[in-house]
């Protein structure tokens, strides 16, 4: 694998701090549900070499890195922006405080700091840079929040200034070839993108692979190699 590569795994920890687990409005059960429903779960024992990926160490309810922290973001409407209120389900679970959101502010940028110097530091080196953000997905969340259906195995995310035609075919052919259904920014679109390049025509791509939960979690070892075959580009 070439070394320009850099891993992104947003969502696969379970971490919650328990100063802030003792403010949900959850019961313990039902916290650990929702958290372990909601996380990419295992998404990160999927990746062989980890020596090049950044793998966010806190549990998306306590802060979600992949959102933007101003109105613009989508996702506030369900309660589910970088700091997440409710549930999947739409019920209130946490009130952050005003000294909790300082701390998950904090947080959120120390990671996207992380994430612009390593960017910039491959870019340096091999003057061009491949981010892979990996994540898996639930269909039952997806129709849950989305009501979308027919939903593919594997869901390929691109982004229009960020793009490599190349490389989205080989890993669309890849998946396919081995028997996985595909689809391009479906259900999710689009991928991370270092807030320092946001927006710039940097000689960046990055391109999102969101997994189907349904493909790996009764057989981790086998969706592996496959992932591990499809990364060899």
């Amino acid at each position: 694998m070439k070394r320009n590569v850099l891993f992104h795994i947003p969502h696969a920890s379970l971490y919650i701090p328990e100063e802030y687990k003792r403010e949900t409005l959850l019961t313990e059960e039902e916290l650990e549900k929702e958290n372990l429903f909601m996380c990419d779960y295992r998404v990160d024992e999927l990746l062989e070499d980890k020596e090049n990926a950044i793998i966010f160490p806190y549990s998306r309810l306590y802060c979600d890195v992949e959102r933007f922290r101003d109105e613009s973001e989508t996702m506030n409407q369900y309660g589910m922006g970088y700091i997440y209120t409710k549930t999947s389900t739409g019920d209130e679970m946490f009130k952050p405080s005003l000294e909790h959101k300082e701390k998950i502010n904090k947080i959120y940028d120390e990671h996207h700091k992380k994430l612009d110097e390593k960017v910039s530091e491959i870019l340096n080196v091999h003057g061009s840079c491949i981010i892979i953000d990996l994540h898996s997905y639930s269909s039952e969340l997806v129709y849950r929040l989305f009501q979308y259906e027919n939903l593919p195995d594997i869901c390929i995310g691109v982004e229009p200034l960020y793009y490599s035609e190349e490389l989205t075919e080989h890993l669309v052919n890849y998946f396919k070839k081995h028997g996985y259904s595909v689809k391009l920014n479906y259900p999710y679109q689009g991928s991370i993108i270092p807030n320092k390049f946001y927006g710039k025509e940097e000689n960046i791509v990055s391109i999102m692979i969101e997994i189907n939960k349904r493909i790996y979690e009764d057989e981790p070892k086998v969706f592996k190699k496959i992932l591990h075959g499809a990364l060899k580009f």
